[in-house]
Protein backbone atom coordinates (compact mmCIF):
# COMPACT_ATOMS: atom_id res chain seq x y z
CA UNK A 1 0.00 0.00 0.00
CA UNK A 2 2.77 2.34 0.97
CA UNK A 3 4.95 1.25 -2.23
CA UNK A 4 1.25 2.61 -4.30
CA UNK A 5 1.25 5.42 -2.79
CA UNK A 6 4.53 6.49 -3.57
CA UNK A 7 3.54 5.41 -7.04
CA UNK A 8 0.69 7.55 -7.17
CA UNK A 9 2.36 10.96 -5.18
CA UNK A 10 5.23 10.73 -7.57
CA UNK A 11 3.46 10.32 -10.85
CA UNK A 12 1.00 13.18 -10.07
CA UNK A 13 4.27 15.20 -8.93
CA UNK A 14 6.11 14.46 -12.56
CA UNK A 15 2.45 15.25 -14.35
CA UNK A 16 2.16 18.39 -12.35
CA UNK A 17 6.23 19.43 -13.29
CA UNK A 18 4.91 18.76 -16.96
CA UNK A 19 2.11 20.45 -17.09
CA UNK A 20 4.27 23.51 -15.63
CA UNK A 21 6.72 23.31 -17.95
CA UNK A 22 4.68 23.02 -21.04
CA UNK A 23 2.67 26.29 -19.39
CA UNK A 24 6.00 28.13 -19.03
CA UNK A 25 6.99 27.10 -22.93
CA UNK A 26 3.68 27.87 -23.88
CA UNK A 27 4.40 31.52 -23.18
CA UNK A 28 8.07 31.56 -24.62
CA UNK A 29 8.64 33.06 -27.90
CA UNK A 30 10.73 31.96 -30.91
CA UNK A 31 14.52 32.18 -30.58
CA UNK A 32 14.13 33.99 -33.96
CA UNK A 33 11.27 36.47 -32.24
CA UNK A 34 12.80 40.16 -31.75
CA UNK A 35 10.36 42.62 -33.26
CA UNK A 36 12.26 45.76 -34.13
CA UNK A 37 12.14 49.26 -32.40
CA UNK A 38 10.83 51.38 -35.21
CA UNK A 39 11.59 54.78 -33.21
CA UNK A 40 15.48 53.30 -33.48
CA UNK A 41 16.77 55.57 -36.64
CA UNK A 42 18.51 52.42 -37.72
CA UNK A 43 15.36 50.73 -38.22
CA UNK A 44 13.30 53.29 -39.84
CA UNK A 45 16.06 54.23 -42.35
CA UNK A 46 16.19 50.55 -43.17
CA UNK A 47 12.62 50.18 -43.49
CA UNK A 48 12.98 53.79 -45.79
CA UNK A 49 15.73 52.02 -48.10
CA UNK A 50 13.65 48.38 -48.16
CA UNK A 51 10.39 50.55 -49.11
CA UNK A 52 12.30 52.43 -51.92
CA UNK A 53 13.67 49.74 -53.48
CA UNK A 54 11.04 47.51 -53.40
CA UNK A 55 9.26 50.93 -55.19
CA UNK A 56 12.09 50.52 -57.51
CA UNK A 57 12.25 47.71 -58.96
CA UNK A 58 8.58 47.61 -58.98
CA UNK A 59 8.63 50.49 -61.65
CA UNK A 60 11.74 49.78 -63.32
CA UNK A 61 11.05 49.98 -67.91
CA UNK A 62 11.89 46.16 -68.63
CA UNK A 63 10.44 44.24 -71.77
CA UNK A 64 7.89 41.87 -71.04
CA UNK A 65 9.95 38.80 -71.74
CA UNK A 66 12.29 39.94 -68.97
CA UNK A 67 11.99 37.67 -65.98
CA UNK A 68 13.68 39.70 -62.93
CA UNK A 69 13.78 38.89 -59.38
CA UNK A 70 14.03 40.55 -56.01
CA UNK A 71 15.26 39.24 -52.62
CA UNK A 72 13.99 40.57 -49.72
CA UNK A 73 15.40 40.05 -46.42
CA UNK A 74 13.71 39.16 -43.14
CA UNK A 75 15.81 42.29 -41.20
CA UNK A 76 14.71 44.83 -44.09
CA UNK A 77 10.92 43.08 -44.19
CA UNK A 78 10.54 43.21 -40.44
CA UNK A 79 11.97 46.81 -40.24
CA UNK A 80 9.17 48.00 -42.33
CA UNK A 81 6.23 45.82 -40.44
CA UNK A 82 7.19 47.94 -37.31
CA UNK A 83 6.45 51.03 -38.31
CA UNK A 84 5.01 50.97 -42.27
CA UNK A 85 2.35 48.29 -42.40
CA UNK A 86 -0.43 49.79 -40.56
CA UNK A 87 -0.50 53.41 -42.49
CA UNK A 88 0.09 51.08 -45.36
CA UNK A 89 -3.20 49.14 -44.63
CA UNK A 90 -5.41 52.45 -43.69
CA UNK A 91 -4.28 54.57 -46.85
CA UNK A 92 -4.70 51.58 -49.46
CA UNK A 93 -6.56 49.26 -48.05
CA UNK A 94 -8.69 50.60 -45.35
CA UNK A 95 -7.71 47.80 -42.62
CA UNK A 96 -6.75 48.22 -38.88
CA UNK A 97 -4.51 46.27 -37.58
CA UNK A 98 -5.81 44.74 -34.32
CA UNK A 99 -5.35 45.90 -30.96
CA UNK A 100 -4.82 42.68 -29.32
CA UNK A 101 -2.14 41.94 -32.53
CA UNK A 102 1.14 43.53 -31.27
CA UNK A 103 4.88 43.30 -32.40
CA UNK A 104 4.34 41.47 -35.92
CA UNK A 105 7.40 39.77 -37.04
CA UNK A 106 8.28 37.08 -40.43
CA UNK A 107 11.25 34.75 -40.64
CA UNK A 108 11.33 33.16 -43.46
CA UNK A 109 12.80 29.26 -43.40
CA UNK A 110 12.92 27.09 -46.90
CA UNK A 111 10.24 24.51 -45.64
CA UNK A 112 7.62 27.79 -45.02
CA UNK A 113 7.69 31.20 -43.99
CA UNK A 114 6.49 31.76 -40.42
CA UNK A 115 4.49 34.70 -39.05
CA UNK A 116 4.58 35.63 -35.36
CA UNK A 117 2.99 37.94 -33.00
CA UNK A 118 1.90 38.88 -29.44
CA UNK A 119 -1.63 38.10 -29.22
CA UNK A 120 -3.98 39.35 -26.51
CA UNK A 121 -6.97 36.15 -25.73
CA UNK A 122 -9.57 36.83 -24.01
CA UNK A 123 -8.08 39.75 -22.12
CA UNK A 124 -5.19 38.06 -20.51
CA UNK A 125 -1.48 38.95 -21.35
CA UNK A 126 -0.18 39.03 -24.92
CA UNK A 127 1.09 35.16 -25.52
CA UNK A 128 3.23 34.39 -28.42
CA UNK A 129 1.64 32.94 -31.15
CA UNK A 130 3.08 32.15 -34.57
CA UNK A 131 2.41 30.09 -37.82
CA UNK A 132 4.09 28.35 -40.47
CA UNK A 133 2.99 29.25 -44.02
CA UNK A 134 3.32 27.52 -47.41
CA UNK A 135 2.86 30.07 -50.45
CA UNK A 136 2.10 29.06 -53.78
CA UNK A 137 1.30 30.90 -56.85
CA UNK A 138 -0.96 29.46 -59.94
CA UNK A 139 -2.96 31.78 -62.61
CA UNK A 140 -2.35 35.02 -60.69
CA UNK A 141 -3.57 33.87 -57.70
CA UNK A 142 -1.56 33.21 -54.16
CA UNK A 143 -2.30 30.50 -51.94
CA UNK A 144 -1.31 30.41 -48.34
CA UNK A 145 -1.37 27.24 -46.73
CA UNK A 146 -0.99 26.84 -42.39
CA UNK A 147 1.77 23.76 -42.15
CA UNK A 148 2.46 24.36 -38.38
CA UNK A 149 1.30 26.15 -35.32
CA UNK A 150 3.08 27.50 -32.05
CA UNK A 151 1.93 28.33 -28.79
CA UNK A 152 5.46 29.91 -27.71
CA UNK A 153 7.42 27.06 -28.42
CA UNK A 154 4.40 24.31 -27.89
CA UNK A 155 3.62 22.35 -31.24
CA UNK A 156 -0.44 22.19 -30.93
CA UNK A 157 -2.04 20.00 -33.41
CA UNK A 158 -3.51 21.91 -36.55
CA UNK A 159 -6.49 20.35 -35.98
CA UNK A 160 -7.27 21.96 -32.98
CA UNK A 161 -7.75 25.29 -35.44
CA UNK A 162 -9.37 23.21 -38.28
CA UNK A 163 -12.07 26.06 -38.61
CA UNK A 164 -9.80 28.90 -37.92
CA UNK A 165 -7.26 27.29 -41.16
CA UNK A 166 -10.52 26.64 -43.30
CA UNK A 167 -11.17 30.54 -43.30
CA UNK A 168 -7.64 31.57 -43.64
CA UNK A 169 -7.49 29.30 -46.85
CA UNK A 170 -10.55 30.82 -47.81
CA UNK A 171 -9.56 34.56 -48.01
CA UNK A 172 -6.20 33.42 -49.23
CA UNK A 173 -7.59 32.38 -52.58
CA UNK A 174 -8.39 36.15 -53.46
CA UNK A 175 -4.99 37.20 -52.98
CA UNK A 176 -4.45 38.40 -56.23
CA UNK A 177 -0.31 37.81 -56.91
CA UNK A 178 -0.86 40.81 -59.68
CA UNK A 179 0.49 44.53 -58.28
CA UNK A 180 -1.07 47.43 -61.02
CA UNK A 181 1.49 50.13 -61.17
CA UNK A 182 0.22 53.85 -61.82
CA UNK A 183 1.02 54.07 -65.68
CA UNK A 184 -1.24 50.88 -66.22
CA UNK A 185 1.32 48.67 -66.30
CA UNK A 186 1.52 45.43 -64.36
CA UNK A 187 3.76 43.26 -62.22
CA UNK A 188 3.20 39.59 -62.36
CA UNK A 189 4.64 37.99 -59.23
CA UNK A 190 5.70 34.17 -60.75
CA UNK A 191 6.93 32.87 -57.82
CA UNK A 192 8.11 32.90 -54.57
CA UNK A 193 10.79 30.84 -53.40
CA UNK A 194 11.84 30.51 -49.59
CA UNK A 195 15.26 31.08 -48.06
CA UNK A 196 16.66 30.81 -44.76
CA UNK A 197 16.32 34.80 -43.78
CA UNK A 198 14.92 35.92 -46.72
CA UNK A 199 12.08 35.38 -49.84
CA UNK A 200 12.73 35.85 -53.34
CA UNK A 201 10.03 36.97 -55.25
CA UNK A 202 10.32 36.06 -59.34
CA UNK A 203 8.46 38.58 -61.72
CA UNK A 204 7.22 39.95 -64.93
CA UNK A 205 6.85 43.52 -66.11
CA UNK A 206 3.92 43.79 -68.84
CA UNK A 207 2.71 46.52 -70.69
CA UNK A 208 -0.80 47.82 -70.87
CA UNK A 209 -3.26 46.12 -72.84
Amino acid sequence: MKKLLIILCSGTAFLAVAVGIVVWLSWQPQAWYAPPDFSNPEVAKLADRAEYRLNEEFHKIRSEDDTWRLRISDEALNAWLSGRLEGWLTHDQEIKIPEELQGLQVHATPSGLWVAALVEIDGAAPRPIAVKLWITIKDGIAVVSPKSIRLGKVPPPLSIFEQLIKESQHKARDFVSIISLMDDREVHIREIVLEEGALVLTCRTYLPQ
